[in-house]
């Protein structure tokens, strides 16, 4: 299975039912309505993709 950006980006916002389902919110859709709520996974493109302050630190080069 493929790794959907959005488990990496900073607008994701996960939720969890009260039967355990879990879906991953855009955030970025409460500003913009272009994008989906509960985007259908996996989403492999995206422009408004951002990598979340975690992934940017580890990714950094520490030269």
């Amino acid at each position: 299975m493929t790794m959907s950006l959005c488990e990496r980006c900073c607008y994701r916002k996960e939720v969890v039912s009260g039967k355990g389902s879990r879906f991953l919110l855009c955030q970025k859709s409460t500003t913009d309505h272009h994008f989906p709520k509960y985007p259908p996974q996996p989403v492999t493109e995206c422009i408004a993709f951002e990598p979340t302050r975690f992934e940017k630190n580890a990714t950094d080069d520490p030269t």
